[in-house]
């Protein structure tokens, strides 16, 4: 009697979509200014994550303090910005110059569960960049920071970049199926992660800004890409050679889909506008927590998928059934994010 492929793998790639909202990092971000007395914001979010929201509920959860005195909010304004976003323009009064300055980011609470704020702190000693979540709603700016303070933030804003967007982790999935060495896949995700730097670069200065419309789907489409590889090499008659040979040349596939994800969390960057001192050691930090993110799903994954694809019926037959079901995964996004876009 045949056995039928266990579908295993397949359920765990469909099981990605429902854990997150694939790559759209659930992201906004301030710019906080201290002027004298008085501390002005520009916070700006994904309209479809506060359109429910009074623009005046987000102004007024946003708590300031000047060393430890509550600072009055004078005024605030919220208009659209291009690429579906809401940008929310607010002002408070504090009885003093802040020697220390504290924000309490009250409507971290009333958004969709992991979002994260990514934040720039001016003061009259220079600027840091602090990150706050719900379980950690405050901003805090007391001392005169250095150029790489602060950038080791985006060393965990990277890794979480990796282990929070489902499709890279699909991607990721779909490049690890075949096998390889571990000195193979550490090339192969090195691939990725140079290709991800050169474009996160250019989109996070202003060189190259490709509309999200465009990113987004070809994103998907790599996941599609990446499992319709696996198919052929896979395809009947079986060769090992051919197996063999797709996984040689892998680094190729991933760093050229490495340049198109390089895109998907720029926006976020460009909007913080990062001051010449602290872009090299961002942009150089949230980098390397890409590479040690993906490099950690490889350590966990490899010897795994080893031993997965010596069981009974896996290979390749299991194989065929995961990525088929990777490329269904990849081919809905890509018509979501392209419907959702339109």
């Amino acid at each position: 009697m045949r056995r039928r492929a266990p579908g295993g793998l397949l359920l765990a790639a469909l099981a990605i979509s429902a854990a997150a909202q694939a790559h759209t990092l659930r992201v906004s971000t301030g710019d906080y200014r201290v002027e004298g007395r008085r501390v002005a914001g520009a916070l700006q979010f994904a309209r479809a994550e506060v359109e429910a929201l009074d623009p005046e509920v987000l102004a007024r959860s946003i708590e300031v303090t000047a060393d430890g005195a509550p600072c009055a909010l004078e005024a605030s304004a919220a208009h659209r910005v291009e690429n579906d976003g809401l940008e929310l323009v607010a002002s408070w009064a504090c009885l003093a110059s802040p020697g220390t300055l504290r924000i309490r980011l009250g409507f971290l609470q009333l958004l969709p569960e992991g979002h994260l704020h990514v934040a720039l702190l001016r003061g009259p000693k220079g600027t840091v960049q602090r990150n706050a979540r719900v379980t950690a709603p405050v901003l805090e700016l007391e001392a005169a920071p250095t150029a790489w303070e602060g950038a080791g933030r985006f060393l965990r804003l990277g890794a979480e970049h990796i282990f929070t967007g489902a499709d890279h982790l699909a991607f990721l999935l779909g490049v690890l199926l075949l096998g390889g060495t571990l000195r193979q896949l550490v090339g192969i995700v090195t691939a990725f992660t140079v290709a991800h730097s050169v474009t996160l670069a250019l989109a996070t200065v202003g060189w190259v800004v490709p509309p999200p419309r465009v990113v987004e789907p070809l994103i998907a489409l790599s996941i599609v890409a990446v499992a319709l590889e696996n198919l052929w090499a896979l395809r009947p008659p079986l060769e090992g050679a051919r197996v063999r040979e797709s996984i040689r040349r892998r680094w190729r596939i991933t760093l050229a889909f490495g340049l198109v994800h390089g895109f998907g969390f720029a926006s976020a960057l460009r909007a913080l506008e990062l001051p010449r001192s602290l872009l090299a050691p961002s942009l150089l930090t949230f980098n390397l927590g890409v590479e040690l993110g993906q490099l950690a799903v490889v350590a966990v994954a490899w010897p795994f998928l080893r031993w997965f694809r010596g069981v009974r019926g896996i290979w390749p037959g299991g194989l065929r059934w995961a990525s088929a079901g990777l490329a269904g995964l990849g081919a809905f996004w890509v018509v979501q994010r392209l419907a959702s876009r339109g």
